[in-house]
């Protein structure tokens, strides 16, 4: 795997995955609860099963946790007591830090078992989705310098004031912003109608 910088797009990635993990857990068939009576049977039946993936275990009187590492940089931790308690945890700096809570009615170890042996597949799936956002990053950079400088053109000679602003809700998306409020006027650009939408603003005429 190539060493990307993922961030907040793998965190989003694994809580995705995680809601998923609590559905199926809320909707299966047949489904028990994992009491505290029970954890260390279960703990043991997942280290058989999994011998190859270290857990931190810890059983008390009144509760247990138990965590696993699902990458170098994300943990899967359990926190059993009268209810079932999964966070996830992703490294920031030296420290891992909770990024997403849900809590599992039913015992969560046939989903986890199910997702840790797909996690191949997922961090293909992540590395995927990273590497299109970085292309599609790179293209929106590349349109918006080229919206700039036909804006640039545009006004050479007009003392009309405007500003670019890049949307959150979409890649390649842009609102030019001409004037000043109360009376700004806001027009929507796209990577594909960014010439003709500027080729018809009349710096002269448009607030007229």
């Amino acid at each position: 795997m190539s060493q990307l910088k993922y961030s907040d797009s793998e965190a989003d990635f694994w809580k995705e995955i995680f809601v998923h993990l609590q559905h199926k857990n809320m909707v299966r068939t047949g489904a028990e609860r994992l009491t505290l009576a029970d954890v260390q049977a279960a703990f043991d039946r997942f280290s058989l099963a999994h011998p190859e993936i270290a857990a931190v275990t810890d059983i008390k009187t009144g509760s247990a946790s138990w965590e696993v590492p699902v990458t170098s940089t994300i943990r899967l931790r359990l926190f059993i007591q009268n209810q079932i308690k999964a966070s996830l945890l992703q490294r920031q700096g030296k420290d891992f830090v909770k990024i997403a809570d849900a809590k599992f009615p039913y015992n969560p170890f046939p989903e986890i078992s199910e997702f840790l042996s797909r996690r191949d597949q997922y961090l293909l799936q992540l590395e995927e989705r990273i590497e299109k956002k970085q292309k599609d990053d790179r293209r929106s950079k590349l349109a918006c310098n080229f919206i700039k400088a036909a804006l640039q053109k545009k006004f050479a000679s007009s003392q009309q004031v405007w500003h670019l602003e890049e949307a959150d809700s979409a890649e390649g998306v842009f609102f030019l912003i001409l004037g000043i409020p109360p009376e700004e006027i806001k027009i929507h650009l796209t990577e594909d109608n960014f010439m003709q939408e500027i080729s018809d603003i009349n710096p002269l005429h448009i607030f007229a």
